[in-house]
């Protein structure tokens, strides 16, 4: 059986013990609404940078300067094309409105930060994590301007200011890039503390999805089969269209290997989030993502069988 296949399928199975553990505190009330809201705000807004900045902290070479910025507009048309396919999907669907801003944004923007770090950190290491930084920055950028504007009730004006304030991971990034750029480092403990807050990325997201999974009846949320379509666009149509022609034009195997695993990733924790703060249909885009989240553990190995 090929190798990549069993990495993915292995890694799959200790970021879903991970899962378990998130799904079983929340049933049991160890871990509740206010506990999440915490850990969530450590994640976003000292975990996730930490592992941006450190992702960065390598030799500069020229090589590896043009492929990160070259995988911010790969990853960045992939994800507006992916809004396109999504309205496609719903038109074809006849999708209610709510339903149609959901699919959209979830079609589009897959979990690149919660369920993409821990992903490539397990399969391809430290050293696939410079494209999910970059990966990263294309979905914050993106998704709080052409995202947002999917949602019908959604603010229409842009401020660089509260971009940046929603998503410190973009100043680490770019103070990364700086470090990236003149080959500086930091002290060895000072790196060594960045890197050690950034190791819990990887095992605090998993334990989120699974109080996301938590939160909803899978039952009734596997019993939606009007799912299907989007789901089929965000996990298999999006990553088979991108596999052949990104073959083509990247020729570095890693660098491939992670932009194609990023685009196979399920729906956007943002989906729901969003569908909720702007009056799209919130419990469509919770059964979007729950079931996205679950599928992609069979999706996502198979896909790799193609890498």
């Amino acid at each position: 059986m090929d190798g990549l296949f069993i990495a993915f399928s292995n890694s799959l199975i200790a970021l879903a013990i991970c899962m378990t553990v998130g799904y079983i505190c929340r049933k049991t009330n160890m871990l509740t609404d206010a506990h999440t809201q915490g850990m969530t705000t450590l994640l976003v807004r000292v975990a996730t940078p930490c592992t941006m900045f450190m992702a960065l902290m390598r030799p500069f070479s020229r090589t590896l300067l043009w492929e990160s910025l070259a995988t911010i507009v790969i990853v960045g048309v992939i994800y507006i094309l992916g809004g396109l396919l999504g309205l496609f999907v719903s038109k074809i669907m006849k999708a209610s409105p709510g339903e149609r801003q959901a699919w959209q944004f979830g079609v589009a923007f897959g979990n690149v930060g919660f369920m993409g770090i821990p992903v490539v950190t397990a399969v391809f290491g430290t050293d696939g994590l410079i494209y999910v930084a970059m990966a990263l920055t294309a979905f914050n950028l993106l998704t709080f301007t052409v995202g947002l504007r999917m949602f019908d009730n959604a603010p229409r004006g842009f401020s660089v200011k509260d971009l940046i304030a929603r998503n410190p991971a973009i100043p680490a990034v770019f103070i990364g890039f700086a470090f990236f750029l003149t080959e500086r480092r930091l002290p060895e403990a000072i790196e060594s503390g960045i890197a050690l807050i950034g190791g819990i990325t990887a095992p605090m997201s998993m334990i989120l999805l699974g109080v996301i999974l938590a939160r909803q009846s899978l039952k009734d949320a596997f019993m939606d089969l009007r799912l299907l379509p989007p789901i089929a666009a965000r996990l298999v149509v999006i990553p088979l269209a991108v596999l052949p022609v990104l073959y083509f034009i990247i020729p570095n195997p890693l660098m491939f290997s992670v932009i194609v695993t990023l685009m196979a990733m399920p729906p956007a924790a943002l989906t729901a989030i969003f569908a909720e703060q702007f009056n799209a249909d919130a419990f469509c885009a919770a059964k979007f993502v729950v079931v996205g989240t679950i599928i992609c553990g069979v999706t996502v190995p198979l896909i790799s069988l193609l890498l």
